[in-house]
Parts: structure tokens; sequence; C-alpha cells
């Protein structure tokens, strides 16, 4: 059976990619590194085009990763290079006290040059995705390579508690982080010498950038019923640069790419990972961070103190709320305060939803 579904796997992603997808090597610090490079039909020399890093998890490999993140498909029709990298003995150094002691954000510097020197890419348009590992890959590209990366996005990924002190940027990066609530292998709430809270994770970047808060928050319609799980977005704006930091909450996620073909576990299927990113991602350029003129509300609805640990307070008119835990539950419900208390609450994430006749706002909030 697994001969079986490897082999369709192969017919699959050749029948798609091949013929305009070219692997590759390159030596870096005497160890022989390889790519996949994907360049969609569009492409001609001489015209420059964004480039996409697409790093897998640990444990894995670029083929799989461009099979199962089917980013491919999307670059061919939005006009962008996707490169595919092979991390050493299937890892990525993030600073864990496992995988990976390559030093790859300088291997990823050598590596842009390298496809730079080959196609042509726009300088100004450089991003980093990934998966679990390559989510922590690209957030430590933007900690320490912020300079040539432009934007990062990570799917199923973190930060390590003990790298995100040392994180300085030289700038504003531009983030994307999707997590879902029900991930086991890089839970939400974090594991130590692993892996930092995600609320941790976005609330670095959302201070990094100086965005404002609270963040806008979506409720992604729930499209598909049939896939356990349902999104929040949520979205800082009015940050330094006209850099943005989004945020997806899958609720009821496990350590999956939404939307992706191939189904392992609880697998959203409301948005597609591959089309959000690039949709976070082509906002922003290194000499313009930011291509679109976002208005900043001048009275937008505040919840303080958060995060929090005792009350939350509302600056706001409104008839009832609720209050969920990430896992979509009811946990509180009543009719209109100005401060409530949360010290019964256990250190999360959580959401308020505030009505008044058929109008809902809704708000994410923090207990340390």
């Amino acid at each position: 059976m697994k001969s079986i579904i490897t082999s369709f796997l192969i017919f699959i992603v050749a029948g798609l990619t091949a013929q305009s997808t070219i692997t590759d090597t390159m030596t870096h610090d005497g160890v022989v590194r390889n790519y996949r490079l994907f360049y969609p039909s569009s492409y001609v020399q001489g015209t420059p085009m964004p480039l996409v890093f697409n790093l897998h998890g640990f444990g894995s490999d670029a083929f799989q990763q461009t099979f199962y993140s089917e980013m491919s498909a999307v670059a061919e029709t939005e006009g962008f290079i996707v490169c595919y990298p092979n991390g050493v003995n299937m890892a990525w150094n993030v600073g864990w006290t496992f995988g990976s002691t390559e030093d790859d954000v300088a291997f990823f510097s050598r590596l842009i040059d390298r496809i730079s020197s080959e196609y042509s890419i726009d300088q100004n348009r450089v991003y980093s995705c990934g998966m679990s590992n390559g989510g922590f890959m690209s957030y430590r590209l933007a900690c320490e390579l912020s300079e040539r990366i432009t934007a990062v996005a990570s799917v199923t990924g973190s930060m390590l508690s003990t790298v995100i002190p040392m994180c300085s940027p030289s700038r504003a990066v531009p983030v994307l982080e999707i997590h879902g609530t029900a991930d086991s292998t890089v839970p939400y709430t974090g594991v130590s010498g692993v892996s930092a809270h995600i609320d941790t994770v976005v609330q670095f970047w959302v201070n990094n950038n100086g965005c404002l808060t609270p963040g806008d928050t979506t409720i992604i319609p729930n499209t598909n019923t049939k896939d356990s799980s349902t999104v929040i977005r949520v979205d800082y704006t009015g940050c330094n640069d006209g850099s943005k930091v989004s945020f997806f909450v899958v609720i009821g996620g496990a350590h999956t790419w939404p939307g992706a073909t191939l189904i392992f576990d609880i697998t959203n299927k409301d948005i597609d990972a591959s089309e959000e990113i690039w949709e976070f991602f082509k906002q922003f350029s290194l000499d313009n961070t930011t291509n679109i003129d976002e208005p900043v509300s001048s009275n937008r609805t505040l919840i303080y103190p958060n995060p929090t640990s005792n009350t939350i307070s509302i600056d706001a008119e409104f008839d009832n709320y609720r209050i969920f835990d990430i896992h979509g539950r009811v946990i509180q419900e009543g009719g209109y305060f100005h401060t409530l208390s949360v010290k019964e609450y256990l250190s999360g994430m959580y959401f308020l939803e505030v009505s008044s006749g058929s109008k809902l706002d809704r708000f994410i909030f923090s207990i340390r």
C-alpha cells in the first residue's frame, strides 16, 4: 500500500510540475545542499519575479512539502517562483537541542544569491513560509535575515521561548501565523524547550511591529461543515512601516496544512493555507513595506488590559456578551458590563463576543 501511495504522489507531482520544476544542489560549509525550484509558465528571463521559500517540517523533505502544500499551483496562477529546500537530517536549525546544527540562516542568504544568479528575482520580494519546523525556521529568518526576507508565514510552527528575547529584526517584519488549537505536535499552549505559547509568539510580533491592539477579528465562514474545525482570523494593522500581523486560529485544527488535498488528521477546508500565504505576502515589498494604503481607525473599541490576569474592561455599548475558549465552547455569558472578573480563568486565549440587536463584535484576549 505504501508503494502504491508513493507512486501515486510521484505521478501527480510529476504531471503537475515536470515542465517547470528543477532540482539543484549547492555546497555550503562543506555540506552538499539540495533544493527544488518551481517557476511558472509566465516566467521570462530578465523580468524579475517574487521568490517564496516553502520549508518542510521536521522529518519531512522538499518533495513531500511540494506535494502537501500544493503551493506550486498557486505560483503558476499568481506568477511567482517557489523554492523547496531540504534541511540537513530532514531538519532546520531553530535552536533545539536536537535536529540540525547547520548555519541555516547563512545557507538561505547564499541560496538567495545562487537562485538570483540564475533566475530573475525581485530582491525586494523574497518571502519565507513553512510547515512546523519550517515555520520555526521562517521566524528565525525574520529575526536574523530581515534585510533580505520581506515577510514570513508559519503553518503549525512557533518559536522557542529562549529565542524570542534574542530576536531583534532590523525592521518591522510582516508575519502570518496559522495554527490549530488541537495541534498535538506543536501544541498551541507550547512545550518547554521546544515551542512557545502561540499567543506569546503573535504578541511578540505585534509588539515588534508596533501594531495597534486589539486586532480586528473576523469569523471565517464555515463552508465545510464536515472538517471538524472552524477558523477565526485576527489582523493587527496600523503597524510600523506599513507592516502587519495576521493570525488564523483554526479551532479544532490539528498539525496539518489547511486546504491540503492529502488529509492526515483534522484538516480545515474553510481556508487554503497556500492561497492565504500568498495573499498576505503579495502586499509587501522591502522597498515599500506595503503596497496597500490601509486606513487606521481612530475609534477602535478597546478591551483592556490585554493580556490580563484579573479583569477585562471594554469601552462599548452592547446588550449581551458571550466568552468562548479556544475550542469554541461558551464558558460565560450575560448582559452588559464595563469591567468583568476573569481571575478564575486558566491561562490562554479567549474570544469575547458582544451583541446589540443584529450587530456583533468580536475580540480576542489572553489570560496570563
